[in-house]
């Protein structure tokens, strides 16, 4: 069977933990239930799904769209582009068809590539390999979620580079529809002998290159990593930079809120496998001011009332409040506190 590769290669960094993270997860699940309904699709594509954060993985395999199982989205640590980049490459290796005199390979494979920030390693091999070895035989789509990535960097590995704006109401529905329709487009032309058609992208933005060098912390975003002192299961705090000071009739809140630079946006569980997928470029990571922090995330998996206490280890773990506590990390005890001196910790965070 000649089949039309698709390839979703999806930024689960930690910068993406929220509201996008599940959008995407859920999207997914839509396109697959859209495409079942598209005969063309059913009679050509093979779908797969890779996760990347600091490394990739395969998801999901190239699989016949009528047997895809829609898989879980990890979450790890940084974003690392370059290793995407290489894995996807290898994926293509093993599993596209290519033409030789005597057989008909597979048609181009079609690949979006979905990530909100910019890399926290360095791509540039890949990107050469990409550049002169695959650009011509395979179609990319890069995709800034949020205007967050380099489109100047995406801009070398594809003309068709887009942003989207993940804030609009009902964004991420138009979002998802338009790669279906580009998915079912490209379909019907590719068995018609023709290339790449795209549908018309609502809505789109205009997003300026960033200059910032490969492997820095995404400083849009203060993450930590921490574990439940009961179950010692993961959790990842995000707290979202605060650029405007806030407006209040409260002239204390306005103050607060002025003074510090991250408000606490959410707090979730994670599975073992966020270290796995992890860069773990610990010697490298920027460290925040506690005082800098506004907001106090519970415990996700006990509910503990705080989810930052900060072990001499330097990890951070819940606690239920002051007192005696074990750190899940190092199993040493110690007692906490949150008195005034608190506020001057530095704490280690994650590359986003």
């Amino acid at each position: 069977m000649r089949k039309f590769p698709v390839y979703l290669v999806v930024d689960v960094s930690e910068s993406m933990i929220g509201e996008a993270h599940t959008q995407l997860e859920n999207g997914i699940r839509q396109i697959v239930e859209d495409l079942l309904q598209d005969p063309y699709a059913l009679e050509t594509v093979w779908l797969s799904v890779i996760a990347f954060a600091g490394r990739p993985r395969t998801l999901t395999p190239l699989t016949e769209i009528c047997e895809f199982m829609v898989p879980h989205l990890p979450v790890g640590g940084g974003t690392g582009l370059g290793h995407a980049l290489t894995h996807l490459m290898v994926e293509i290796d093993r599993n596209v068809t290519t033409t030789t005199p005597d057989k008909k390979g597979d048609w181009k494979p079609l690949i979006f590539l979905m990530t909100d920030g910019h890399p926290t390693d360095n791509p540039e091999p890949a990107i050469a390999r990409w550049t002169a070895k695959y650009a011509q035989k395979a179609n990319m789509v890069a995709v800034s979620i949020g205007g967050g990535a380099d489109d100047a960097l995406l801009k070398r590995l594809t003309d068709e580079v887009f942003a989207f704006d993940d804030t609009k109401p009902g964004a991420f529905v138009h979002f998802i529809q338009w790669i279906t329709n580009s998915v079912s487009a490209s379909t019907q032309s590719v068995l018609a002998g023709g290339n790449l058609t795209l549908s018309k992208m609502a809505p789109e933005i205009e997003v300026s290159p960033a200059s910032r060098a490969y492997g820095d912390t995404d400083d849009r975003y203060a993450v930590f990593v921490g574990r439940c002192s009961k179950s010692k299961a993961p959790y990842v705090a995000k707290y979202e930079k605060h650029i405007e000071p806030i407006e209040s009739n409260d002239p204390r809140l306005a103050a607060l809120f002025s003074s510090k630079k991250y408000v606490l946006q959410t707090v979730v569980p994670v599975q073992g496998d966020y270290f796995e997928l992890s860069d773990n470029l610990n010697d490298h990571q920027s460290q925040v001011s506690a005082s800098e922090l506004v907001g106090q995330p519970d415990c996700p998996h006990c509910q503990a009332s705080f989810g930052m206490a900060v072990c001499g280890c330097g990890n951070i773990h819940c606690v239920q409040g002051d007192g005696e506590a074990t750190c899940p990390w190092c199993q040493n005890t110690g007692y906490y506190s949150s008195g005034p001196d608190a506020g001057g910790l530095e704490i280690s965070r994650g590359r986003g």
